[in-house]
């Protein structure tokens, strides 16, 4: 071999192991990449599961507030049927005299 072979040699020798070296820190960031990737995708999991729990706490607050205007609804109404049911008793009373 010549001179000017051997340095073709060593400088294609230095490039391929340049390549090798950036192929495994490629490989290296791929798997930082997929593993973030991974921790992010359970993140973004319990975070749907946490507003899945919210909306039905929202839902249900919603129910009950439906329910307690309801139950204000009924006293009120209860209580104006039984001054409409006074007022009928002190007509018959008056009416039997």
């Amino acid at each position: 071999m010549t001179d000017l072979e051997q340095n073709l040699l060593m400088g294609f020798k230095v490039k391929v192991k340049q390549i090798i070296a950036q192929h495994e820190a490629l490989k290296q960031e791929k798997q930082q990449l997929q593993d973030k990737i991974g921790d992010l995708g359970k993140t973004i999991e319990q975070l749907q599961q946490k507003n899945q729990l919210l909306e039905q706490k929202y839902e249900n607050l919603k129910l009950a507030k439906v329910l307690a205007v309801s139950d204000t609804d009924n006293k009120n109404a209860k209580n104006r049927i039984q001054k409409i049911v006074r007022e009928i008793d002190k007509c018959i009373a008056l009416l039997n005299k």
